[in-house]
């Protein structure tokens, strides 16, 4: 009796055979081994499948952009990099600015580009006033209409007089000049705080703020086209002013 309650029969197990031998851990390891591997294989073939997506995507894209071809100075035809045809480096815009604000705020009777010819002035509206050329060189960075005020403006109430006779020149003092921010599509300002400085051959005549927030739009480039002989010198300024592809279309006080 002792014997027959000793002898208990081992509970019922799948992992057990029919002879209630140990249990088949072998098997169950193999099992999991070949399910780790498929499930490897798996991974890596989605991964193959998304880079392969990607690649195709691009080329397509790739595919469909513009060329752009230019002649080089030998005469060949090369590849050149797309690009938006309206942006413009921040650099740029600023040189653009600061430029203009020196043609049309530093004034004296001397031509740009050449310290020996005296400047006589030009009359852009058929009356007895005159400007120096430097700010009427400064008038075509402008927008149509805008430059004409602007013209008139600094005909009748900002150039002296005695400019023209050389008796005054002035100069500008740059104090900060801002980065370009961009305030909508093709459009940017800059903030240029500065004073001009006015003298004549023995003193100095006075100094004024000249703080203004200028607003350039991106136009085409105009590209010189020179034929026989050089232009005169204005029009290498004007050509100058105009390769950088940006209008000025507000000026207005930059109130500190």
């Amino acid at each position: 009796m002792i014997q027959k309650l000793l002898r208990r029969k081992p509970p019922k197990d799948t992992l057990y055979n029919g002879n209630g031998s140990r249990p088949r851990s072998g098997l169950v390891q193999g099992e999991s081994k070949l399910m780790s591997t498929f499930f490897g294989l798996a991974i890596a073939l989605g991964l193959g499948t998304l880079v392969t997506l990607i690649l195709v995507a691009n080329n397509r894209a790739l595919a469909t952009r513009g060329k752009v071809f230019v002649q080089m100075a030998d005469g060949t035809t090369q590849l050149a990099q797309e690009f938006d045809v309206n942006y413009r480096r921040p650099e740029i815009i600023k040189e653009t600015a600061v430029r203009w604000m020196q043609l049309a705020f530093e004034w004296d009777n001397r031509i740009p580009g050449d310290d020996k010819a005296v400047d006589e002035g030009i009359n852009f509206d058929r009356s007895n006033k005159r400007i120096p050329t430097k700010v009427y060189l400064a008038s075509y960075l402008m927008e149509p209409g805008f430059r004409q005020e602007f013209l008139r403006l600094m005909a009748s109430e900002v150039i002296p007089i005695d400019v023209m006779t050389g008796r005054r020149k002035s100069v500008l003092r740059f104090y900060s000049v801002s980065d370009p921010r961009q305030v909508a599509k093709n459009r940017w300002e800059v903030d240029i705080v500065a004073t001009r400085i006015e003298r004549s051959a023995t003193q100095e005549l006075g100094e004024t703020r000249v703080n203004r927030t200028i607003t350039l739009q991106s136009i085409p480039p105009v590209a010189p086209v020179f034929k026989d002989g050089d232009p005169e010198v204005w029009r290498k300024t004007l050509y100058e002013l105009s390769k950088n592809g940006l209008m000025i279309v507000e000026i207005k006080p930059l109130n500190l």
